[in-house]
């Protein structure tokens, strides 16, 4: 396992470090691949603003079917009249002296005037002319008689084909009589006018001047059938103006979809058509700004943040891709962005942190093999200790039960015959059966704490003083049953304690019984002190001491010293002590001994507060 995670990190570790994950290098892919992205968006809706049926509408589009497709042509090709033959030249002093008139205030002079040149008239263009004058001037002042009288005389004379600045003066002069006509008599004008009017080439009038005369025709009669004829006529008219302005002077065939198909017509305008129903056209002529700025528009909800189009205008930012052609008219755009590099490092951010995750989860995966490597070897160490403390408690066991058998079997068979004998052997029996009796404990307390289990402790009010004298006495006479020198100092001690009794002197056995085997040293010394509300209960040898880097180990189960006398052990004594210490809110602990010789252990206990 700890091989497979060592393994493990070292892969994570590469696979931090490939090309791939290199945050520059990603940082240029992903923002390529985004402008990439972009780009493509952009493309998929200029196809979606094509085929969007109210993307190329405006105010002046038009609608035709194919059955309007010849009269257009007609109306745009047919040709101005040839210029008019000239008129003597009395006809034009006449007919300058009526203008004169006109202009200057005296219609009813100026009529007179109109009215004689109109007699000496050689052409319908002259007759045109000088009717026309005499009927405004007959309405100015209020001549309406004459004016309709001037007007049926020369209506049926009049071919319509007479122009002046590209209008017929037939129609003209039908506008200038209207208000002196009745409603039927408008009908009638507008009849009459209505052939001339289709007549009239789509170029030969400006579009504001020729909607306005339509206006006014249309409003002699307006619920006529002469106006609803004129309204179709007006709106060939302007199919054939819209025809004639476009480069082949025809309208545009009608395509098989119903997208929009676009053409540049020059002078930065494009002509836009698409197929409308079964039959029909829809057309209009746009600029390209207009155009494109419809478009940018509808783009802004698939152009990511920073990104700019630029259609040959000079956008802001940089450009990031080549330029990407939209359609075959030509229109086409460049992609740019404010700040690219910036960009490609956001981008590579994430690579980083992915970088780094990588190498965190390698860093975790080798502190894990580590930790299960060292778990495993801890395991495998104690395994071996414990192998080591069954057979040792096996020989601590064997030890004082073959004492004890042997000393009672001398005892069954009489080899001890006096008093003081028989006592000395009770006395070693009894010995052996505490040792027994110890080792059996601290076995028990330490399956019970492995476990997971407390220490079954019964804690009582202990008055300190005389309880320390009595662990000092047995304390002694256990030195001298080990032929040991054990030197007390036990200072005045006041004060009570919630002691386990038994717990506690069990806890100082364990200790001067570690010293004992352990130390090398037939010296030893026990005191006891009070400090700050703790009781302090101190163990001390004259033997080899204890390495600092090992004071705290022999405090974990199985951990112990070669004793320097062959003497073995359990293993448990001090774990069991470290346990009795805790349960208790205390602790045990090595010291630095007196001048540096020997081994100073210090058991702490918590005394009651004072009341």
């Amino acid at each position: 396992m700890a091989m497979l995670g060592a393994l493990s990190s070292v892969l994570l570790v590469a696979l931090a470090f490939l090309p791939s994950n290199d945050p520059e290098l990603a940082g240029r892919t992903a923002f390529a691949k985004l402008a990439g992205e972009v780009e493509d968006a952009v493309a998929a809706e200029w196809e979606r603003a094509l085929a969007d049926s109210d993307f190329g509408l405006s105010s002046s589009t038009l609608t035709w079917s194919r059955a309007d497709e010849g009269a257009v042509a007609q109306r745009a090709s047919t040709a101005e009249n040839a210029p008019a033959a000239a008129e003597g030249a009395a006809f034009e002093v006449l007919l300058g002296e009526a203008q004169r008139l006109e202009a200057s205030g005296d219609p009813a002079e100026a009529r007179k005037a109109a009215l004689e040149a109109l007699g000496k008239a050689r052409n319908s263009h002259g007759k045109a002319r000088a009717a026309l004058v005499a009927i405004r001037a007959g309405k100015q002042a209020e001549d309406c008689e004459g004016a309709l009288e001037t007007w049926r005389d020369v209506r049926d004379e009049l071919s319509g084909e007479e122009r002046a600045s590209g209008l017929p003066i037939l129609v003209l002069a039908a506008l200038a009589v209207a208000p002196c006509a009745s409603p039927e008599e408008r009908a009638e004008l507008l009849r009459r006018v209505q052939p001339a009017w289709g007549g009239v080439v789509a170029t030969a009038v400006e579009q504001t001047v020729a909607s306005a005369v339509a206006e006014r025709l249309r409003a002699l009669a307006p619920e006529s059938d002469a106006a609803r004829e004129l309204g179709e006529s007006e709106r060939i008219r302007k199919l054939a103006r819209f025809a004639a302005g476009l480069p082949k002077a025809h309208l545009p065939t009608r395509p098989d979809d119903a997208r929009w198909h676009l053409e540049a017509l020059g002078n930065d305008e494009w002509l836009l058509w698409r197929a409308d129903g079964a039959d029909a056209v829809v057309a209009n002529r746009m600029a390209r700004e207009e155009l494109l700025e419809r478009f940018v528009e509808r783009a802004k909800g698939v152009i990511s943040a920073d990104f700019g189009l630029d259609f040959g205008s000079g956008a802001r930012g940089e450009p990031v891709r080549e330029r990407r052609t939209l359609d075959a008219s030509g229109i086409g755009f460049t992609l740019r962005h404010e700040n690219p590099q910036a960009a490609m490092r956001v981008e590579g951010t994430r690579v980083r942190l992915l970088r780094a995750a990588l190498l965190f989860v390698a860093v975790l995966s080798g502190l894990a093999s580590v930790a299960t490597w060292r778990a495993m070897r801890r395991s495998r160490r104690l395994s071996g200790l414990k192998s080591s403390f069954v057979a040792s408690v096996s020989h601590e066991l064997r030890t004082p039960v073959a004492s004890i058998l042997m000393l009672a079997e001398n005892l069954e068979e009489g080899r001890v015959s006096d008093a003081a004998s028989r006592a000395r052997y009770a006395s070693l029996i009894r010995r052996e059966a505490e040792r027994l009796r110890r080792l059996v404990a601290d076995v028990l307390d330490f399956s019970r704490l492995e476990r997971g289990r407390e220490l079954d402790l019964r804690r009582e009010g202990v008055e300190i003083g005389s309880f320390v004298a009595e662990l000092a006495r047995e304390a002694v006479e256990w030195a001298k049953s080990h032929s040991l020198e054990l030197a007390v100092d036990i200072a005045p001690l006041r004060g009570h304690a919630q002691l386990d009794s038994d717990a506690v002197r069990r806890a100082l056995a364990n200790l001067l019984d570690n010293a004992r085997k352990h130390s090398g040293s037939t010296e030893l010394k026990l005191a006891a002190s009070t400090e700050a509300r703790t009781l302090r209960l101190v163990v001390a040898d004259r033997g080899r001491g204890v390495p600092v880097e090992q004071r705290e180990k022999l405090f974990e189960p199985f951990e112990r010293l070669e004793a320097s006398n062959g003497a073995g052990g359990a293993g448990l004594g001090l774990a069991i002590v470290r346990e009795i210490a805790r349960e208790h809110g205390g602790r045990v602990r090595f010291v630095e001994p007196d001048g540096g010789v020997g081994a100073r252990v210090e058991l702490e206990l918590p005394l009651e507060e004072e009341s």
